[in-house]
Parts: structure tokens; sequence; C-alpha cells
């Protein structure tokens, strides 16, 4: 499980391997991977802030705060940021 992080500034964010399954990704804030300045030297190495490679729906990718993301929902994020934890939610938190 992967949850309630703030990742950012490095090549890629989160990613799941081709073959990962059953793991859970959600209520972080995955934003800036790759970082503004990328190597000029490699690149090839175009990151994401969530990269899914495996199969889908073998794990569960949800409520997350992205700009970029492969095989992922990213919802956009607005003015307001990522929406804060609420009791009242009935959300599985």
């Amino acid at each position: 499980m992967i949850e309630d992080n703030k990742i950012m500034g490095n090549t890629n964010g989160i990613i799941l391997v081709a073959g990962a399954e059953g793991n859970i990704i959600r209520h972080n804030t995955v934003v800036g991977n790759p970082p503004v300045q990328i190597s000029t030297t490699f690149p090839a190495a175009d990151g994401a802030d969530i990269k899914n490679g495996a199969a889908p729906g073998t794990n569960t990718i949800a409520d997350n705060v992205c700009l970029t993301a492969v095989n992922a929902p990213c919802p956009a994020v607005d003015q307001h940021g990522p929406r804060k934890k609420d009791k009242s939610d009935k959300n599985d938190w």
C-alpha cells in the first residue's frame, strides 16, 4: 500500500511494473516527476508522476493528485489543491 504521501522531484513518481498485483495506491500527491529540469544527456528517460505497467484491474489506483500518468487515473489539479480528509466521507481511508 502506498498511501498519504507527497512524492515530488524524481525521475518518476510511482511505478508499477508488469506483474505487480494487489497493490493499493491512494490519497497521494504526486507532482513534478520528472522535475522541471530534465537531462539532455538521457532524453529517453521520460518520467511521469504515476506509471502503471501492470495488467488493467490488478491494482487499485484511486484518489491521487497528479499531473502526468501512464495507464492510471490522473485527475486535473485545480486551484483548491488536493482533497482533504473528512470524517463524514464514506470512503475507506
